[in-house]
């Protein structure tokens, strides 16, 4: 019946149809009672080609991290992914052709991004995909109501298509501790810098969490390839410079430190101390291991998302085995989220581990705010369904109040609880968009049937201890975020890269919920707090896997020893 309801006239001249069930925001239903996008409005649009033999890809990737398979570690060259699981050239012809016969204008067509970029006026699009397109009065937020139909024999070769609405926007997950919270306070005098703190740098995590043996031993992520940080603003060197100094890290040059443009410098903006901050704990956490910066421009993107832009261009590029993407997502369509698993998927093929942020919302997750064109809180219990991919280790935050010498440095572990304060909390819970995979089979709540994140943790709360950073070419005190979290583990991957030799490792999932199924000392339970936020009921941590901070967090020696 929806088929038929929403069937465009041009979709069915002489052949069925088919409704890509999923691509239209949930935050669209709020628009439909608000009028209609002008019809002469031109949009640029971005259609996601399917992959191919995904069930084969997805044996690939279980043989992959399996040590008695043949293909164990045996990664794909970027080249071997597209040839073995992209679209054919037949295949993006056959979508150009239908939609240059539609009345779009076809920009660009890429077997190596899956991307077709296309234009059109919202008539055009209304008429060819059979929806309405509604928008606000003022026309800042536009979104289609309901899912676009295609062409029946077209359809198992789309994933998604971007651009029918313009509500997909990315939020970093980065927050600066308040003037007056409270902070650590046992020991004196308390970690100080620039008359600032007290808060954590380098040195103390490396007490708190051991990795200072490993450190001692060499192994800080030298001969390791890069680290990439999915970005989308520029940033001051200077910053980067001071951090640098102050805390006794190799400085940054040619060899060790590069930016990348997928399209062009969106120079500094809104989100740069988030570029820094993640700088400062990849290079931090693995001083030997060189950094690049993908940064996209959301002004100019090929893909609908800056940071997505960044995203496919480190899997394409394929230089770095690990990538750490700091950010939520919110106004996508489940469609979206499916899409953007099989980037996902294409990096762990390649040996690329990667790690995004659970939130900082706690159970609440993200929704799009048509009024202020920025990702909210939600009222109900969600997740950021970008860390909800099981291509993806989901990285979520605990708070404590740290001991310092009177010297001003950490002197050890405390026990830690869910990171929840007056800044943010940890995010977690259960997916709407993906199953439960493989690999939490049995391990993770039963009843819920869907992939439940954080995977495991690391402190975040900018308050408790919080973290110095570079800002205005000086050091300044304090932030925290699941943003923090996760360039620290993206940098812990490539530890265990450079350890034994291993090299890259992929998906760190399989190994890691064997680790804390095992009860591994190499994993630190946390079991006290929970993430509850605003209105959205959380999750109490407690003993083994839970919703809140997942494993738990690191013991980093143990845990790269026994990865």
């Amino acid at each position: 019946m929806l088929a038929t309801a929403a069937t465009p006239p041009h979709a069915i001249a002489g052949e069925a149809s088919s409704v890509l069930r999923g691509n239209h925001p949930d935050e669209a239903a709020e628009l439909a009672q608000e009028g209609n996008a002008p019809a002469s409005r031109q949009l640029t649009m971005h259609l996601m080609l399917a992959l191919n033999h995904r069930g084969e890809l997805e044996r690939l990737l279980l043989e992959q991290q399996n040590p008695s398979s043949p293909e164990y570690r045996r990664w794909l060259r970027p080249d071997e992914f597209t040839r073995r699981f992209g679209p054919t050239a037949a295949q993006i012809e056959k979508v150009s052709r239908w939609l240059r016969s539609s009345g779009f204008t076809v920009e660009s067509a890429s077997a190596a991004t899956r991307t077709i970029t296309f234009t059109g006026k919202v008539a055009q699009a209304e008429q060819a995909f059979g929806v309405k397109i509604a928008a606000t009065a003022d026309g800042a937020t536009f979104a289609n109501t309901t899912d676009p139909a295609i062409p029946a024999d077209l359809a198992p070769m789309i994933d998604s298509i971007q651009g029918l609405d313009n509500t997909l926007h990315a939020a970093p997950q980065m927050h600066r501790r308040r003037s007056d919270a409270p902070v650590s306070s046992a020991g004196a005098p308390n970690a100080i810098v620039n008359g600032q703190g007290p808060a954590f740098g380098p040195a103390d995590q490396y007490t708190f969490y051991n990795q200072t043996p490993l450190l001692d031993s060499g192994i800080d992520g030298s001969g390791a390839d890069c680290i990439a940080l999915v970005e989308d603003s520029n940033f001051d060197t200077p910053s980067l410079a001071a951090f640098n100094s102050q805390f006794e890290l190799p400085a940054f040059n040619g060899g060790n430190f590069a930016r990348t443009f997928p399209t062009t410098d969106p120079g500094v903006n809104g989100d740069a101390i988030e570029a820094i901050v993640d700088i400062n704990y990849a290079h931090a956490t693995a001083p030997g291991t060189p950094i690049k910066a993908y940064i996209g421009n959301q002004s100019n993107s090929t893909t609908a998302l800056g940071i997505l832009d960044a995203l496919v261009k480190a899997v394409k590029d394929n230089s770095c085995g690990a990538i750490s993407i700091s950010f939520g997502v919110c106004g996508g369509s489940k469609k979206f989220y499916r899409a953007l698993d099989g980037v996902f998927a294409q990096a762990n093929s390649q040996g690329q581990s990667v790690f995004v942020a659970s939130g900082d919302t706690g159970s609440a997750g993200l929704v799009f705010n048509k009024r202020t064109h920025a990702c909210d809180p939600s009222a109900k219990p969600s997740v950021t369904e970008i860390a909800a991919s099981p291509h993806v280790s989901s990285i979520g935050g605990t708070q404590f109040s740290a001991n310092f010498d009177g010297s001003g440095n950490d002197v050890g572990f405390v026990a830690e609880g869910v990171w929840n304060d007056s800044a943010g909390a940890s995010g977690g819970g259960k997916s709407k968009v993906f199953k439960k995979p493989a690999f939490q089979q049995g391990v993770t709540p039963k009843k819920d049937k869907k992939r439940d994140i954080p995977d495991i943790s690391i402190a975040a709360s900018p308050d408790t201890p919080g973290y110095f950073f570079g800002e205005s070419g000086a050091v300044n005190c304090c932030v925290g975020g699941t943003s923090v979290s996760t360039p620290i583990w993206a940098a812990i991957a490539q530890l265990i890269a450079q350890s034994k030799s291993a090299g890259r490792v992929g998906n760190i999932n399989s190994r890691l919920y064997q680790l804390g199924a095992s009860g591994s000392a190499a994993i630190r339970d946390v079991t006290a707090g929970n993430n509850h936020f605003g209105s959205a009921a959380g999750f109490n941590a407690g003993p083994g896997f839970d919703l809140a901070t997942g494993w738990g967090t690191p013991d980093i020696a143990a845990f790269v020893e026994n990865f």
